[in-house]
């Protein structure tokens, strides 16, 4: 009895393009209980870039100062600068107040992230 085979071309899917992940951590001070919630913020960031597909972390980016105006936040502004160059997509960190405390800082830090096309997430 004759085979009666069929072939079925299945495309493949197309690749989607890694989405370049930066975190940023801070906390105000070194002493113990802050370097621990910096660990936490850490671990947990990076385990969430780890398991979101299409994720790939570039950069981490820590901070231990205030985040008051005027503050020499180091990190922040070479994740700025990253951000500008085109390196980051995404930057995700723990909640707002880890990108200040001046309302009005942190609202125009966002604008210039969304100026260039980098995307913000809260964990909180």
């Amino acid at each position: 009895m004759p085979e009666n085979r069929r072939v079925h071309f299945i495309p493949p899917k197309p690749v989607q393009r890694e989405k370049r992940v930066g975190i940023y951590c801070r906390v105000s001070s070194n002493c113990m209980e802050q370097l621990n919630s910096l660990t936490n913020q850490v671990s947990a960031l990076t385990r969430l870039t780890a398991v979101t597909p299409n994720w790939l972390l570039v950069d981490t980016y820590i901070d231990i100062a205030s985040g008051k105006t005027g503050s020499k936040r180091k990190e922040f502004m070479r994740m700025l600068e990253d951000c500008q160059a085109k390196n980051i997509e995404i930057i995700i960190t723990k909640n707002i107040s880890r990108f200040g405390r001046d309302t009005v800082e942190v609202l125009e830090s966002l604008h210039k992230l969304r100026e260039h096309g980098v995307r913000v997430i809260f964990e909180q």
